[in-house]
């Protein structure tokens, strides 16, 4: 490996000083003396300095570096400056990089480029590395397919344990990992699986249809990468085998992967519970512009609900209102407690959904409405409480309590059933959260407040 852990800096980020004495030896034009010192570090704390450095400089260094000490940080670095560095390169420069890297992360960044300029560098790839290249390709990144890496060490059911060592002491480092020794039969139908250790322990003229585990959890190609993430984080798995509909073992899903995809999902749900729909890490770093084009659409949302839509029901009841101005003291609690029992109940169920880890949808929300429901009685006996000792009227104490057992059961059930709806539809459930669900929340809790303001208006005035 060409990256050592540096004593003392490495693992957490580069210091100060050495960040700037990079920069020295940039600025001097000193490549020698510069590789020599980026050599010292991890990729990803390369990776992070090579982010902050101005484009123009990023450039430079990502050209004038070895292929080989890209390599070791290429796959840390963002997918736009990726990009941005196989369009600067001749194909053979691109395919001299890419030849040092794992197959299933060349594909994911030649995936970025336009057909002609990844056909061009693929033809510049050795012979064995095009062929994993191609049979990776048509998977979308998300799948266990696009994930999936193609060095796996797979040996026949009927060879014996000593032959396997043999093969794994000569062959090991041509594989990404070598946790688990997966066992084929003669057509390559994935049969059983044995860890390193079990192998090691085994005796040498055992077969290894013997001593494998036969039933093995594995996942197929077009298996979404949420349900990749949970299979492995449930069963504590250091890979996770990727087969066709034939059972043919193709590749491996590893660990480190998974925690990309864990990462991934989590910035992309942050993104959309931010009502924003991009990935949050994207909006730290985007321009201006781009930030307000992401964000300004969900707020016009609120602004039409909470804005325009609310003010017509206001104006709708001003009679009430102008008879019993205390009707109106209460609106900002109502509207506020609806829409924040409908967010924490839309975040957990979306959250449930996103990890699978919930039963009959029907069941659950039968739960949210009781979960609602007892929070709703105990705001809602404070709060009328509270009321008949601030205006003095314990009609008024009755109906704006009773508004808020009602608006706050009502919220806890649409905080289910909106992201049902909208998974049913295709649509990501985290878009329910945000701005769109409080701006449902404050419209239905303002709705039920009036509506039993109304009904009970004649023993208020």
């Amino acid at each position: 490996m060409l990256f050592r852990s540096v004593r003392g800096v490495i693992g957490i980020a580069l210091k100060s000083e050495v960040a700037e004495r990079l920069i020295k030896l940039l600025k001097e034009q000193k490549w020698k003396e510069f590789q020599k010192e980026v050599r010292e570090f991890h990729p990803f704390d390369l990776s992070e300095f090579i982010h902050n450095l101005e484009e123009g400089q990023r450039r430079e260094v990502l050209t004038m570096l070895e292929p080989k000490i890209v390599a070791e940080f290429f796959p840390e670095l963002k997918e736009e400056v990726q990009a941005e560095l196989l369009e600067l390169l001749a194909p053979g420069s691109a395919a001299e990089l890419l030849k040092n890297i794992q197959p299933d992360e060349a594909v994911d960044v030649l995936t970025l480029l336009i057909p002609e300029k990844r056909n061009n560098i693929i033809k510049y790839l050795p012979e064995e590395l095009q062929k994993d290249i191609r049979l990776l390709l048509p998977y979308p990144p998300d799948t266990a397919g696009g994930l999936m890496t193609t060095k796996v060490l797979a040996l026949s059911k009927d060879i014996a344990v000593r032959e396997a060592e043999k093969y794994i002491r000569e062959n090991a480092k041509n594989f990404e990992t070598i946790y688990y020794l997966y066992v084929v039969d003669i057509n390559g139908k994935l049969v059983g699986v044995l860890s390193l250790r079990d192998l090691m322990l085994a005796p040498e003229d055992k077969k290894l249809e013997e001593i494998m585990e036969s039933n093995v959890i594995k996942v197929t190609l077009h298996m979404d990468q949420k349900e990749v993430a949970k299979i492995v984080a449930d069963y504590d798995l250091a890979a996770v085998p990727v087969v066709d509909r034939e059972g043919k073992l193709t590749g491996i899903v590893t660990v480190d992967d998974v925690v990309d995809i864990i990462e991934e999902e989590i910035v992309e749900d942050m993104g959309q519970l931010a009502g924003t729909g991009v990935k949050i890490d994207w909006l730290v770093d985007a321009p201006v512009r781009e930030v307000v084009k992401a964000r300004l659409p969900w707020l016009f949302v609120a602004l039409v609900g909470d804005g325009l839509v609310t003010s017509t029901i206001i104006k709708h009841f001003t009679n009430i209102l102008g008879s019993v101005i205390a009707f109106s003291l209460f609106v900002p609690v109502i509207m506020t407690m609806g829409g924040n029992v409908g967010l924490q109940t839309s975040t957990t169920f979306v959250r449930a959904i996103a990890i699978k880890d919930i039963g009959g949808k029907m069941s659950y929300m039968l739960r949210e409405i009781k979960i609602g429901f007892t929070m709703g009685l105990i705001a809602g006996s404070i709060t009328a409480i509270f009321s008949y000792l601030l205006v003095g009227q314990p009609v008024i104490g009755l109906i704006v309590g009773f508004a808020m057992l009602c608006a706050m059961s009502l919220a806890s059930s649409m905080g289910v059933f909106i992201p049902a709806i909208l998974e049913r539809l295709g649509i990501d459930p985290p878009l329910a959260s945000g701005p769109f669900m409080t701006t449902i929340q404050d419209i239905t809790s303002l709705m039920v407040y009036f509506s039993l303001a109304t009904i009970f208006f004649s023993h208020v005035v």
